[in-house]
């Protein structure tokens, strides 16, 4: 069972806009997995991650603005994460419902 480590991304502006995903690696700019990792909630291998296949829950677009719907769609699929511990479980939703509050008058549960 992998052991996730939460991460808080940084973000530069939100937007309701959905990007084009699931991500790969050669979509982002950067070299450094400190630099990708900036995107995602979770990693498998601590922060930075080892590798890109070690990062769950993208919240971000490619140019780091929070994305509504990324944070809606990582509520739905923290669901599909069995082996996620539950205390870190609960942190990641608390979390996504923290960014959540980037857009005042949008929910996360709709």
């Amino acid at each position: 069972m992998p052991e996730y480590t939460l991460h808080v991304p940084s973000i530069r502006g939100a937007t309701k806009e959905s990007p084009d995903t699931p991500y790969s690696e050669g979509d982002f700019p950067m070299d450094d997995m400190a630099d990708i990792d900036d995107y995602f909630l979770l990693s498998t291998s601590e922060i930075p991650p080892e590798s890109f296949e070690d990062l769950y829950l993208p919240v971000a677009h490619l140019d780091q603005r929070l994305s509504l719907p990324l944070l809606q769609d990582a509520l739905d699929e923290i669901k599909t994460l069995d082996d996620l511990d539950d205390e870190t479980k609960a942190e990641t939703i608390d979390m996504i419902h923290d960014l959540g509050e980037c857009f005042p008058n949008d929910g996360l549960d709709s």
